[in-house]
């Protein structure tokens, strides 16, 4: 199975983040579809996917929940971009969390990609580049949870295989 892990969009976010305009023609992602990715794991057993649920859930407790800013909503990754993305600040907080991640699938055997992590939340896949002009935030993305989702190859919508909520914030 295709899968990764992600922080999933709230449902209320989702709504509001649907309604922002992008470039035409594109295909937009579904709002129960909209995710920040951490790591895109490619192809995986079942089973070995089943056997990182005990260090995820333990890396959710041991995470507390924050908020996110999302500034704008533009090309991505930049001018000319094949994709219109919500782009997200890299709070302190989100890049421990992507770090302590990292850690756990290092430990597993999972070779990082060489990427730099650029987060964002892909709003539609556009047919061809854009140089559309970004559209102003900003929105607060919650982040309550973790999840490893599946990506059928067919490019239907993904499927939540598993999901850890992250500790409550202190009062």
């Amino acid at each position: 199975m295709r899968c990764f892990i992600a922080v999933p969009v709230s449902a209320t976010l989702a709504v509001t983040l649907g309604q922002v305009p992008g470039p035409d023609p594109g295909r937009t992602v579904a709002a129960a579809d909209l995710h920040l990715t951490l790591a895109f794991l490619g192809e995986r057993r079942e089973a070995w996917v089943r056997s990182l649920w005990p260090s995820l859930a333990e890396l959710a407790a041991a995470s507390r929940a924050f908020a996110l800013t999302l500034p704008e909503a533009g090309p991505f990754p930049g001018p000319g971009g094949r994709f219109w993305a919500a782009r997200v600040t890299p709070e302190p907080a989100l890049t421990d969390l992507h770090a302590r991640l990292w850690r756990v699938l290092a430990a597993a055997g999972v070779e990082r990609e060489p990427r730099p992590f650029l987060p964002h939340v892909t709003l539609a896949r556009l047919a061809r580049p854009t140089r559309a002009a970004p559209v102003a935030g900003p929105w607060q993305m919650p982040v309550t949870s973790l999840a490893v989702h599946e990506s059928p190859p067919d490019g239907g919508g993904y499927r939540v295989l598993r999901e850890w909520p992250l500790a409550r914030p202190r009062p």
